[in-house]
């Protein structure tokens, strides 16, 4: 005669057993995190309850006969008279309320019942016998128990209410808004009240106690996944296996006549090919659920990322600093920030724009390159968080984590967001509150990363750019003071003639101031003169002096002549005839006279450079139309002198590229024609070059045919954008050209 065994399966125990064992894991991963915190040590007692009575519930659940199961019940028991005060305690710590006295009278209360439980038989008065199993049957002495449960809950209740009123930082107020939706979702649990008392209620109170310790455990280790749309997005994408595993069990049961093997490897078989559908789909499953659940962040986010992308094309400084902070204030909704950036000249960040905060506050801060703080930015490279430094998530010592807290409370700063390029620190980026004090979740936390380290790369970018610019206007400068030495000497050629003839009506004037007819005559000689010198100096001062362009009506023919007419002196000592062929009733066009004059001399200077043993200069201008009809103004400056090899002519407008190395009296700098084409450019037109070894070179310059002073373009120094570049870059050459193609 066989023995009835003491306990069966019960598929009932099954889960129950798995969330007992899991909750009591999650406490000890709490505890472990931070052994000295009271709340940890409260929530490990707390779990420990909930694993206590979940185990031996699932035991009990498996007892074939009911005596076992009363035992069994009884020791679940114990765990559940301590699972009301253990959470009390947690939330008084954890909101940091300090009741010890409470939480003491609480546990002993607690013991004080967990050992009526086991001593007295009207407390587990017996079992009764569901469809599911087993289950306890309460008796008259569990009444205690009840009042000491609803009370600690309900003011553990109230104190997370009032707080969540009162709190005043984003993670904690998040923190505590989880942990109340947690308790919410637990008080379902007190459905086992119910067929403890007698009515056949399935018992599933366990599934919402496990979720409120899974929900506080990521409220106390994860701050980053705090954000309920990042959770309720993540749980929606793991739903289609719950009806997988529910057909799974279906399949089984309708492939029963199978032979063990064939029904395993059809399961497996099914499994594998889920497995690999859910794979493949769930990252646009996620997107599709983001879109449809939170459409509003999920086009935010979009939005964000777009311009995170293409910021990095905006090489105008002072436009791109203001664009950050709006991007950012105008999708994120953020209260307060600031942008810092590093001003090079002092070695400190100044404030360079901002949205919401007192201007005149930011920029008493002072930071330099060489603080702390700038070293913690670089080093981290990540946005940091200044709640989670206060609560020391970062692991840094106390001193060094005080003081950045008050740097980032001196900026109101509840998110910095270094830039960081090339290990330097050029800036940071000081983001305040979200409004209602949301969370920045991690998913916002990852995409401003993200922005931060493009926006690093578009402001040192930007920054080279201006620094770029302002290199542009010393070269110009220097490169008009490098022709004052030809200009010089033209103009003491010039000059001689007018004041041989004031010397003149000098000398003589004491002598014949009674002579009409002479004064009369002299007079206009000497006045005409004084107004030449005067033209004179007055163009060699606007030559040197650079200024912003200033574009006006001028007559191209008069600036080429003036040019030819100061380079005579330097032409004539080295045997350099000059000859010209001006276009005959050449209009008026839109130009700056100073930037063309100065990209003529820089041609015609390197003509007569190149040649030194005598030559011919020529320089000629043309009208032109084109095929489409446009009008254009042409110049030609030819020379007969040594050339430009063809190795060499597709590079001659790159930045200090130079062919002048003879001797360092005449060595050139390679900038004079990466000028020259610059400013060509500006004026919308074009430059090429057609050059032969021995023969000599041709430099054909093309300007619009503008006569209207509206039609002239802005600068292209402060719109250009694009990808940085140190000077234009040059088209492709055919042959032994060179220059760009046309506008």
């Amino acid at each position: 005669m066989s023995v009835a065994p003491a306990y069966t399966l019960n598929v009932h125990a099954i889960p129950m057993l798995l969330m007992g064992l899991v909750t009591l894991g999650l406490g000890v991963l709490v505890y472990r995190s931070n052994r000295q915190s009271a709340s940890h040590r409260h929530f490990l007692i707390l779990c420990a309850s909930i694993a206590l009575w979940l185990t031996a519930t699932s035991i009990g659940l498996c007892a074939t006969t009911a005596d076992r199961a009363l035992n069994w019940f009884r020791l679940d028991n114990v765990g559940v008279m301590y699972i009301s005060v253990a959470f009390y305690a947690f939330s008084s710590e954890f909101l940091q309320l300090h009741r010890p006295r409470s939480i003491l009278l609480g546990y002993g209360l607690a013991t004080l019942l967990a050992g009526a439980v086991l001593v007295r038989q009207d407390f587990v008065a017996g079992v009764h016998q569901y469809w599911w199993g087993y289950f306890p049957q309460w008796g008259p002495a569990s009444v205690p128990f009840f009042a000491l449960f609803f009370s600690y809950m309900a003011v553990a209740f109230t104190d997370y209410v009032r707080a969540y009123g009162t709190v005043t930082t984003p993670i904690k107020r998040q923190q505590i808004r989880f942990v109340l939706i947690a308790f919410v979702i637990a008080y379902l649990g007190s459905v086992d009240f119910v067929p403890a008392l007698g009515y056949a209620l399935y018992p599933f109170g366990y599934v919402p106690i496990f979720l409120l310790t899974i929900i506080v455990t990521i409220a106390i280790l994860r701050y980053q996944l705090l954000d309920a749309a990042l959770f309720v997005s993540l749980s929606a994408t793991y739903l289609p296996l719950v009806p997988f595993t529910l057909a799974l069990v279906l399949l089984a049961n309708g492939l029963s006549d199978l032979s063990p093997a064939a029904l395993t490897g059809t399961l497996v078989a099914a499994t594998a090919t889920f497995t690999v559908l859910y794979v493949t789909f769930q990252p646009r499953l996620q997107s599709a659920l983001n879109k449809a659940l939170f459409p509003g962040r999920h086009d935010a986010y979009n939005t964000l990322a777009r311009f995170s992308q293409t910021m990095v094309t905006n090489l105008d400084l002072a436009n791109l600093q203001n664009e950050i902070v709006r991007a950012l204030q105008h999708v994120m909704g953020i209260e307060k920030i600031s942008l810092f950036l590093l001003e090079k000249e002092d070695g400190r960040y100044g404030l360079k724009a901002s949205y919401g905060i007192d201007k005149a506050q930011a920029n008493a801060i002072q930071l330099t390159s060489h603080e702390s703080f700038s070293g913690f930015l670089v080093e981290h490279n990540q946005p940091i968080i200044k709640e989670e430094l206060q609560h020391g998530l970062l692991g840094k010592d106390e001193a060094l984590t005080a003081a950045l807290v008050e740097v980032l409370t001196k900026m109101d700063s509840e998110v910095c967001l270094p830039l960081v390029n090339k290990a330097r620190l050029i800036g940071f980026v000081n983001l305040g509150h979200k409004p209602l004090l949301a969370i920045y979740s991690l998913d916002e936390i990852k995409l401003l990363g993200s922005l931060a380290n493009n926006a690093a790369i578009a402001l040192d970018n930007a920054m080279l750019y201006e620094d770029w610019k302002r290199s542009q206007l010393l070269i110009r400068r220097t490169d008009r003071l490098r022709s004052l030495e030809t200009i010089a000497g033209g103009f003491a050629h010039e000059i001689r003639n007018p004041l041989t003839s004031i010397k003149t009506f000098i000398q003589l004037a004491p002598l014949r101031r009674d002579d009409a007819e002479f004064m009369d005559s002299f007079s206009p000689v000497v006045a005409d003169d004084l107004a030449r010198i005067e033209r004179l100096i007055e163009e060699i001062l606007d030559y040197a002096r650079y200024m912003k362009p200033k574009f006006s009506l001028e007559s191209l023919n008069e600036i080429v002549s003036s040019c030819l007419h100061f380079i005579e002196v330097k032409a004539n000592s080295l045997g350099v005839s000059i000859e010209k062929h001006l276009a005959e009733q050449l209009t008026p066009i839109v130009l700056d006279r100073q930037q063309i004059k100065q990209v003529l001399m820089n041609l015609v200077l390197n003509a007569i450079d190149a040649m030194k043993t005598g030559g011919r200069l020529s320089v000629a201008t043309r009208d032109i139309t084109r095929l489409d009809g446009t009008q254009w103004i042409q110049i030609e400056i030819s020379d007969t002198g040594s050339g430009i090899t063809p190795e060499d002519l597709p590079h001659i407008f790159d930045p200090f590229f130079t062919t002048k190395h003879d001797s360092a009296e005449h060595a050139g700098t390679g900038l004079g024609l990466s000028i020259v084409h610059q400013i060509i450019q500006e004026h919308t037109g074009t430059i090429e070059a057609q050059s032969t070894v021995g023969q000599g070179t041709v430099f054909i310059i093309t300007l619009p045919h503008k006569t209207d002073l509206d039609s002239v373009p802005a600068p292209a120094a402060s719109t250009w954008q694009g990808k940085l570049l140190p000077f234009p870059s040059i088209p492709p050459l055919l042959r032994n050209r060179t220059g760009t193609h046309g506008p």
